[in-house]
């Protein structure tokens, strides 16, 4: 065990006795991660400054006190006893080896060879096949040469691998025998139908020389012996034969259809349920979040140690963490009635001017906050809308919002009302985070962020957008987005008709 400050000095080794001298911290991509996210991390295999020898993963966890980083309080876990869980798990028929690689690509455990490969570097077609897919098969040959196949995946939190490696004759053995098989029981079959086909060729060449001679006979002005059964029943079978082709195709393309069918189904429900886990999650983070905060003061404020000062500052997180979780359950509250299609607006004639400086006042502070300036260009002469003022007030802020929380600190917030022929047009643009291109065509739906990372960084259960797409085609109008990147903002244009 070993305590760091922020700086990476260690305090506290544990295998070192007190008052002894202690190096910086030795595993340093995970230590700085771990300061920069304020997030558990997990390690790559490092060798010990102190012990000669003793190698391990550090397992780093940041201490807070008072929002502060204080100290990082790392575990390392040695190497032989991630070797011993690795080498106690059950086998598998036909297992060869387990290996298991941190980050680095760098073997931690293996169950064959050891001593040999830990420490070591896999295969560089291993290494490649890691860093471009979280799982995976494939056929290679092994650090001992041996032709292996080799099954992969990422454990989940970290950037370590599990593989297990089978000998390719434990997999290829049996379909070769079934290719055998195959040809043996296809030369099979075309002797079988060789026979049969001459056993069948020769009372059909009958028939068809009897109706040969028939017609010889017919020319020679003889009476025709003609077995009526001949020529009628090859006619009848093929045309049988090609019915029933035609109807297998026909029903061979319905069962590829059904099966196409299914699986875009399925695929679209493992979507669905998907971005509903993914929701549910952020859900319950988004609404906790300003809950702690509201706790902590609450409790400081109980205890009545604190200053006037501090009980301003501490009502103020209060006041402020429970506006935000007001605006979350707001929020939810408005796409319930939305998707149930109970939302009910007031339509009166609606100055859009007057309704987009109430918005920016609103945010305003926000903006000053993260010194960022919001510049107006609103035409006076624009007209009335037929709408309801509180939902397009609601609209005109959420995209403002958006566009402050995505903006970085000393950015630039535009918004600009003009006429469009028979229409009111209001664009907000910023020049902060942007949008991605594969995104782009996604923003505007329920439940939807670009990645867990936005939602971490700034917040929110990705439902303001979906709100005002909704607010929008209520009021007979249209909202796009566009962005020429990320890292190069973004603009949202807001289409209503005029009265």
């Amino acid at each position: 065990m070993i305590l760091l400050s922020p700086e990476g000095q260690q305090l506290v080794n544990t295998i070192q006795p007190l008052g002894q001298p202690l190096p910086k911290a030795v595993e340093v991509e995970s230590f700085q991660k771990t300061v920069k996210t304020y997030q558990s991390t997990i390690g790559n295999l490092s060798q010990s400054p102190l012990k000669p020898g003793m190698i391990g993963v550090p397992v780093r966890v940041p201490v807070m006190q008072d929002e502060k980083l204080s100290y990082v309080l790392t575990g390392v876990i040695n190497q032989t006893a991630i070797a011993r869980v690795v080498r106690e798990q059950p086998s598998i028929d036909g297992e060869w080896t387990r290996t298991v690689v941190d980050g680095e690509g760098i073997v931690v455990a293996r169950t064959r060879a050891p001593e040999r490969f830990v420490g070591q570097r896999g295969t560089p077609s291993f290494l490649k096949s890691i860093r471009e897919s979280e799982e995976g098969l494939y056929r290679e040959t092994t650090l001992e040469g041996v032709p292996v196949y080799i099954a992969f995946r990422r454990v989940d939190g970290s950037p370590w691998t599990v593989a297990v490696t089978v000998p390719a004759t434990v997999i290829e053995k049996p379909v070769q025998r079934a290719m055998w098989l195959v040809v043996g029981s296809g030369l099979s079959l075309l002797v079988i139908s060789g026979v049969g086909a001459y056993i069948l060729s020769r009372p059909i060449s009958r028939s068809i020389t009897s109706a040969a001679l028939a017609a010889e006979a017919l020319a020679n002005g003889k009476y025709p012996q003609i077995n009526p059964l001949s020529i009628k029943e090859v006619a009848l079978l093929g045309q049988s034969l090609a019915f029933a082709a035609h109807l297998l195709s026909q029903r061979e393309q319905e069962r590829t259809d059904h099966l196409q069918r299914a699986e875009a189904a399925r695929e679209e429900a493992e979507a669905a349920n998907r971005v509903k886990d993914e929701f549910l999650a952020v859900l319950s983070h988004e609404l906790r979040t300003p809950l702690n905060p509201i706790l902590g003061w609450s409790h400081l404020l109980r205890t009545g140690k604190l200053d006037a000062a501090k009980t301003a500052v501490a009502l103020e997180a209060i006041e402020r963490n429970a506006k935000l979780q007001t605006q979350l359950i707001e929020d939810l509250l408005d796409i319930t009635r939305i998707m149930r299609g109970k939302l009910n607006l007031t339509m009166v004639p609606v100055s859009l001017v007057s309704v987009t400086e109430a918005a920016i006042a609103t945010v305003q502070l926000a903006a000053e906050a993260k010194s960022i300036q919001i510049h107006p260009a609103l035409d006076a002469s624009t007209g009335l809308v037929l709408g309801d003022s509180t939902r397009l007030q609601q609209i005109i802020l959420n995209l403002l919002t958006n566009a402050v929380k995505f903006t970085d600190r000393g950015g630039k917030v535009s918004v600009q009302l003009v006429r469009a022929d028979s229409q009111a047009q209001l664009q907000v643009s910023d020049t902060g985070k942007g949008i991605h291109p594969d995104f782009l065509p996604y923003v505007f739906e329920y439940f939807r962020q670009e990645d867990s990372t936005t939602t971490r960084r700034f917040g929110g259960l990705g439902l303001g957008l979906a709100i005002v797409r909704h607010l929008v085609e209520l009021h007979g109008g249209t909202v796009e987005a566009d962005s020429p990147g990320e890292g190069k903002g973004a603009t949202f244009t807001v289409k209503l008709p005029l009265l």
